[in-house]
Protein backbone atom coordinates (compact mmCIF):
# COMPACT_ATOMS: atom_id res chain seq x y z
CA UNK A 1 0.00 0.00 0.00
CA UNK A 2 2.77 2.46 0.90
CA UNK A 3 4.46 1.68 -2.39
CA UNK A 4 1.20 2.35 -4.26
CA UNK A 5 0.71 5.69 -2.52
CA UNK A 6 4.32 6.67 -3.33
CA UNK A 7 3.84 5.87 -6.99
CA UNK A 8 0.58 7.85 -7.05
CA UNK A 9 2.23 10.92 -5.51
CA UNK A 10 5.13 10.67 -7.94
CA UNK A 11 2.68 10.43 -10.86
CA UNK A 12 0.69 13.43 -9.69
CA UNK A 13 3.91 15.37 -9.20
CA UNK A 14 4.96 14.56 -12.76
CA UNK A 15 1.59 15.73 -14.11
CA UNK A 16 1.89 18.94 -12.09
CA UNK A 17 5.30 19.59 -13.62
CA UNK A 18 3.86 19.09 -17.09
CA UNK A 19 1.06 21.55 -16.36
CA UNK A 20 3.49 24.12 -15.03
CA UNK A 21 5.78 23.64 -18.02
CA UNK A 22 2.82 24.17 -20.34
CA UNK A 23 1.72 27.34 -18.53
CA UNK A 24 5.29 28.70 -18.48
CA UNK A 25 5.76 27.97 -22.20
CA UNK A 26 2.46 29.66 -23.04
CA UNK A 27 3.31 32.80 -21.08
CA UNK A 28 6.82 32.89 -22.52
CA UNK A 29 5.47 32.75 -26.08
CA UNK A 30 3.08 35.62 -25.40
CA UNK A 31 5.77 37.81 -23.85
CA UNK A 32 8.39 36.91 -26.43
CA UNK A 33 6.09 37.49 -29.39
CA UNK A 34 4.93 40.78 -27.86
CA UNK A 35 8.50 41.94 -27.40
CA UNK A 36 9.43 40.78 -30.89
CA UNK A 37 6.50 42.69 -32.38
CA UNK A 38 7.36 45.75 -30.33
CA UNK A 39 10.98 45.58 -31.42
CA UNK A 40 9.96 45.13 -35.07
CA UNK A 41 8.02 48.41 -35.14
CA UNK A 42 10.31 51.21 -36.28
CA UNK A 43 9.81 54.50 -34.44
CA UNK A 44 9.56 57.67 -36.51
CA UNK A 45 11.57 60.63 -35.25
CA UNK A 46 11.03 64.34 -35.83
CA UNK A 47 12.92 67.54 -35.06
CA UNK A 48 12.07 71.15 -35.89
CA UNK A 49 14.98 73.26 -37.03
CA UNK A 50 16.33 76.09 -34.91
CA UNK A 51 18.17 79.21 -35.96
CA UNK A 52 17.33 82.79 -36.79
CA UNK A 53 15.51 82.01 -40.05
CA UNK A 54 13.10 79.55 -38.43
CA UNK A 55 10.13 80.41 -36.23
CA UNK A 56 10.56 79.26 -32.64
CA UNK A 57 7.84 78.47 -30.13
CA UNK A 58 6.77 81.59 -28.26
CA UNK A 59 7.45 83.96 -31.16
CA UNK A 60 5.34 87.10 -31.65
CA UNK A 61 4.52 87.72 -35.32
CA UNK A 62 2.10 90.32 -36.78
CA UNK A 63 -0.64 89.28 -39.23
CA UNK A 64 0.86 88.78 -42.65
CA UNK A 65 4.27 88.02 -41.18
CA UNK A 66 6.23 84.93 -42.16
CA UNK A 67 6.17 81.67 -40.22
CA UNK A 68 8.95 79.36 -41.33
CA UNK A 69 9.10 75.77 -40.11
CA UNK A 70 12.04 73.51 -40.87
CA UNK A 71 11.52 69.76 -40.59
CA UNK A 72 14.12 67.03 -40.04
CA UNK A 73 12.64 63.54 -39.79
CA UNK A 74 13.53 59.88 -40.06
CA UNK A 75 11.60 56.65 -40.40
CA UNK A 76 14.25 54.80 -38.35
CA UNK A 77 14.91 52.04 -40.86
CA UNK A 78 11.70 52.25 -42.86
CA UNK A 79 10.62 55.03 -45.25
CA UNK A 80 8.70 58.09 -44.15
CA UNK A 81 5.45 58.21 -46.08
CA UNK A 82 3.42 61.18 -44.86
CA UNK A 83 3.61 64.69 -43.44
CA UNK A 84 0.85 67.00 -42.22
CA UNK A 85 1.13 70.52 -40.81
CA UNK A 86 -1.88 72.06 -39.05
CA UNK A 87 -2.65 75.50 -37.67
CA UNK A 88 -4.84 75.21 -34.58
CA UNK A 89 -6.65 78.22 -33.10
CA UNK A 90 -9.51 78.74 -30.68
CA UNK A 91 -11.91 78.65 -33.61
CA UNK A 92 -10.71 75.84 -35.86
CA UNK A 93 -8.03 73.45 -37.03
CA UNK A 94 -6.88 74.12 -40.56
CA UNK A 95 -4.54 71.81 -42.46
CA UNK A 96 -1.84 73.96 -44.03
CA UNK A 97 0.14 71.17 -45.68
CA UNK A 98 -0.84 67.57 -46.37
CA UNK A 99 1.45 65.40 -48.46
CA UNK A 100 2.29 61.81 -49.16
CA UNK A 101 6.07 61.47 -49.31
CA UNK A 102 8.75 58.84 -49.73
CA UNK A 103 11.92 59.45 -47.73
CA UNK A 104 14.25 56.51 -47.37
CA UNK A 105 17.52 56.07 -45.50
CA UNK A 106 18.56 59.66 -46.18
CA UNK A 107 15.70 60.94 -44.04
CA UNK A 108 13.47 63.94 -44.74
CA UNK A 109 14.66 67.54 -44.78
CA UNK A 110 12.24 70.26 -45.85
CA UNK A 111 11.37 73.88 -45.07
CA UNK A 112 7.85 75.33 -45.16
CA UNK A 113 6.72 78.95 -45.26
CA UNK A 114 3.33 80.16 -44.07
CA UNK A 115 1.70 83.46 -43.21
CA UNK A 116 0.57 84.55 -39.74
CA UNK A 117 -3.20 84.78 -39.46
CA UNK A 118 -5.14 87.26 -37.33
CA UNK A 119 -5.67 84.81 -34.44
CA UNK A 120 -4.20 85.84 -31.08
CA UNK A 121 -2.61 82.44 -30.55
CA UNK A 122 -1.79 79.74 -33.08
CA UNK A 123 -0.57 76.23 -32.31
CA UNK A 124 1.35 74.78 -35.26
CA UNK A 125 1.39 70.98 -35.22
CA UNK A 126 3.74 68.94 -37.41
CA UNK A 127 3.12 65.20 -37.82
CA UNK A 128 5.15 62.64 -39.78
CA UNK A 129 4.39 58.95 -40.29
CA UNK A 130 6.57 56.07 -41.46
CA UNK A 131 5.72 52.89 -43.35
CA UNK A 132 5.06 51.10 -40.05
CA UNK A 133 2.38 53.74 -39.42
CA UNK A 134 4.26 55.03 -36.43
CA UNK A 135 3.93 58.80 -36.00
CA UNK A 136 5.97 61.56 -34.43
CA UNK A 137 4.63 65.01 -33.55
CA UNK A 138 6.13 68.39 -32.69
CA UNK A 139 4.39 71.71 -32.02
CA UNK A 140 5.22 75.39 -31.74
CA UNK A 141 3.05 78.21 -30.38
CA UNK A 142 2.96 81.57 -32.17
CA UNK A 143 1.40 84.75 -30.75
CA UNK A 144 0.03 87.74 -32.63
CA UNK A 145 2.18 90.86 -32.49
CA UNK A 146 0.97 94.42 -32.97
CA UNK A 147 0.51 95.90 -36.44
CA UNK A 148 0.67 94.05 -39.76
CA UNK A 149 3.44 92.79 -41.99
CA UNK A 150 1.80 92.58 -45.39
CA UNK A 151 4.36 93.11 -48.11
CA UNK A 152 4.79 94.30 -51.71
CA UNK A 153 3.87 92.32 -54.80
CA UNK A 154 4.91 91.95 -58.42
CA UNK A 155 2.17 92.43 -61.01
CA UNK A 156 2.31 90.98 -64.49
CA UNK A 157 -0.65 92.47 -66.33
CA UNK A 158 -0.71 90.17 -69.35
CA UNK A 159 0.88 86.76 -69.86
CA UNK A 160 0.02 84.50 -72.79
CA UNK A 161 0.35 80.71 -72.63
CA UNK A 162 -0.33 78.10 -75.30
CA UNK A 163 -2.08 74.82 -74.65
CA UNK A 164 -0.46 71.52 -75.66
CA UNK A 165 -1.68 71.63 -79.26
CA UNK A 166 -0.64 75.23 -79.93
CA UNK A 167 2.85 76.67 -80.26
CA UNK A 168 2.09 80.36 -80.85
CA UNK A 169 3.39 81.11 -77.36
CA UNK A 170 5.36 79.15 -74.80
CA UNK A 171 3.85 76.73 -72.30
CA UNK A 172 6.09 77.16 -69.25
CA UNK A 173 5.80 80.15 -66.88
CA UNK A 174 8.39 81.43 -64.41
CA UNK A 175 5.92 83.19 -62.14
CA UNK A 176 8.61 85.21 -60.37
CA UNK A 177 9.65 87.03 -63.54
CA UNK A 178 6.63 86.64 -65.81
CA UNK A 179 8.82 84.97 -68.44
CA UNK A 180 7.27 82.29 -70.64
CA UNK A 181 9.37 79.56 -72.29
CA UNK A 182 8.68 77.11 -75.09
CA UNK A 183 10.02 73.58 -75.51
CA UNK A 184 13.39 74.86 -76.75
CA UNK A 185 13.99 78.00 -74.71
CA UNK A 186 13.10 76.30 -71.40
CA UNK A 187 16.46 74.50 -71.45
CA UNK A 188 18.45 75.81 -68.49
CA UNK A 189 15.30 77.24 -66.88
CA UNK A 190 13.40 74.12 -65.83
CA UNK A 191 14.04 74.78 -62.13
CA UNK A 192 12.31 78.17 -62.47
CA UNK A 193 9.00 76.91 -63.87
CA UNK A 194 5.99 77.03 -61.55
CA UNK A 195 2.94 77.16 -63.84
CA UNK A 196 1.83 75.69 -67.15
CA UNK A 197 -1.50 75.25 -68.85
CA UNK A 198 -3.24 72.58 -70.88
CA UNK A 199 -6.73 71.71 -72.07
CA UNK A 200 -8.77 68.55 -71.65
CA UNK A 201 -12.34 67.38 -71.13
CA UNK A 202 -13.20 66.12 -67.65
CA UNK A 203 -16.55 64.90 -66.36
CA UNK A 204 -17.96 65.85 -69.76
CA UNK A 205 -16.93 69.49 -69.38
CA UNK A 206 -14.29 71.48 -71.28
CA UNK A 207 -11.47 72.48 -68.97
CA UNK A 208 -8.74 75.06 -69.54
CA UNK A 209 -6.43 73.87 -66.78
CA UNK A 210 -3.51 75.16 -64.72
CA UNK A 211 -0.95 72.68 -63.48
CA UNK A 212 2.70 72.47 -62.45
CA UNK A 213 5.78 70.40 -63.36
CA UNK A 214 5.47 68.33 -60.19
CA UNK A 215 1.92 67.19 -60.91
CA UNK A 216 2.09 63.58 -62.09
CA UNK A 217 -0.38 63.85 -64.98
CA UNK A 218 1.27 66.95 -66.48
CA UNK A 219 3.99 64.91 -68.17
CA UNK A 220 1.34 63.26 -70.37
CA UNK A 221 0.77 66.64 -72.04
CA UNK A 222 4.41 67.76 -72.03
CA UNK A 223 6.52 64.55 -72.19
CA UNK A 224 9.83 66.40 -72.13
CA UNK A 225 9.24 67.20 -68.44
CA UNK A 226 9.94 63.56 -67.63
CA UNK A 227 13.66 64.33 -67.83
CA UNK A 228 13.60 67.59 -65.86
CA UNK A 229 15.91 67.26 -62.83
CA UNK A 230 13.68 69.51 -60.71
CA UNK A 231 9.89 69.65 -60.96
CA UNK A 232 8.35 72.39 -58.86
CA UNK A 233 5.02 71.86 -57.16
CA UNK A 234 2.52 74.72 -57.18
CA UNK A 235 -0.71 74.36 -55.21
CA UNK A 236 -3.90 75.95 -56.54
CA UNK A 237 -6.83 76.85 -54.30
CA UNK A 238 -9.66 75.28 -56.27
CA UNK A 239 -12.23 76.00 -53.55
CA UNK A 240 -11.91 79.74 -54.15
CA UNK A 241 -11.85 79.27 -57.91
CA UNK A 242 -14.79 76.87 -58.15
CA UNK A 243 -16.97 79.01 -55.89
CA UNK A 244 -15.89 82.42 -57.24
CA UNK A 245 -14.91 83.62 -53.77
CA UNK A 246 -12.63 86.38 -55.13
CA UNK A 247 -13.91 88.81 -57.75
CA UNK A 248 -12.08 90.43 -60.63
CA UNK A 249 -12.49 93.83 -58.94
CA UNK A 250 -10.88 92.51 -55.74
CA UNK A 251 -7.95 91.18 -57.75
CA UNK A 252 -7.55 94.49 -59.57
CA UNK A 253 -7.66 96.48 -56.32
CA UNK A 254 -4.93 94.45 -54.55
CA UNK A 255 -1.80 96.58 -54.04
CA UNK A 256 -0.02 94.41 -51.45
CA UNK A 257 -0.04 90.73 -50.55
CA UNK A 258 -2.81 90.87 -47.93
CA UNK A 259 -5.46 89.52 -50.32
CA UNK A 260 -3.07 86.94 -51.76
CA UNK A 261 -2.35 85.57 -48.29
CA UNK A 262 -5.85 85.66 -46.82
CA UNK A 263 -7.66 84.38 -49.92
CA UNK A 264 -5.63 81.17 -50.14
CA UNK A 265 -7.50 78.22 -48.59
CA UNK A 266 -4.90 75.50 -47.90
CA UNK A 267 -7.44 72.79 -47.05
CA UNK A 268 -8.74 72.60 -50.65
CA UNK A 269 -5.70 72.69 -52.90
CA UNK A 270 -4.18 70.64 -55.70
CA UNK A 271 -1.32 70.75 -58.15
CA UNK A 272 -3.96 70.74 -60.88
CA UNK A 273 -6.70 73.37 -61.19
CA UNK A 274 -9.54 72.55 -63.56
CA UNK A 275 -12.13 74.85 -65.11
CA UNK A 276 -9.92 77.92 -65.46
CA UNK A 277 -12.53 79.76 -67.46
CA UNK A 278 -12.49 83.40 -68.52
CA UNK A 279 -13.15 85.59 -65.48
CA UNK A 280 -11.88 83.13 -62.86
CA UNK A 281 -9.54 84.22 -60.05
CA UNK A 282 -7.30 81.47 -58.66
CA UNK A 283 -5.10 81.83 -55.56
CA UNK A 284 -1.95 79.71 -55.53
CA UNK A 285 1.19 79.00 -53.55
CA UNK A 286 4.55 78.11 -55.08
CA UNK A 287 6.97 75.51 -53.80
CA UNK A 288 9.17 78.36 -52.57
CA UNK A 289 6.30 79.43 -50.30
CA UNK A 290 5.18 82.53 -52.22
CA UNK A 291 1.49 83.37 -52.35
CA UNK A 292 0.04 84.53 -55.64
CA UNK A 293 -3.14 84.96 -57.61
CA UNK A 294 -4.13 84.41 -61.25
CA UNK A 295 -6.80 86.37 -63.10
CA UNK A 296 -7.97 84.59 -66.25
CA UNK A 297 -8.45 87.33 -68.84
CA UNK A 298 -9.47 84.90 -71.56
CA UNK A 299 -9.15 81.13 -71.96
CA UNK A 300 -9.94 79.15 -75.10
CA UNK A 301 -11.78 75.87 -74.79
CA UNK A 302 -9.80 73.74 -77.21
CA UNK A 303 -6.43 71.99 -76.98
CA UNK A 304 -5.15 74.10 -79.89
CA UNK A 305 -6.05 77.29 -78.04
CA UNK A 306 -4.32 79.73 -75.72
CA UNK A 307 -4.98 81.58 -72.50
CA UNK A 308 -4.21 85.12 -71.40
CA UNK A 309 -3.77 85.75 -67.70
CA UNK A 310 -2.66 88.38 -65.21
CA UNK A 311 -0.61 87.39 -62.16
CA UNK A 312 0.09 89.01 -58.80
CA UNK A 313 2.71 87.41 -56.55
CA UNK A 314 4.67 88.24 -53.43
CA UNK A 315 8.06 89.79 -54.03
Amino acid sequence: MNRFIGLLIKKLHSKSMVVWLFVFSFLYCIVFQSCTKEEATKRASLMLKTGVVFTQSGAFIPPGGTIKIGVLASGAGVPLTYIRIERITTYDTLTQHDEGIYAGSGGYDADFTFSKDTASVELWRVLVMNADRDTAVKTITVFKAEGTAYGPIDYFETIKLSFQGNHSYGHFLDVNTGNVFDETSVAGHTEEIDILGYYYVTSGLPSPTFTCPGYTAAVAYYPQMATWPVKNNTLYDYKTSDNNLISISQFDAATNDSLLVTAYKPDKVSGNCKYGYTGKVIPFKTQAGKYGMIKVIVADETETGTMEIAVKIQK
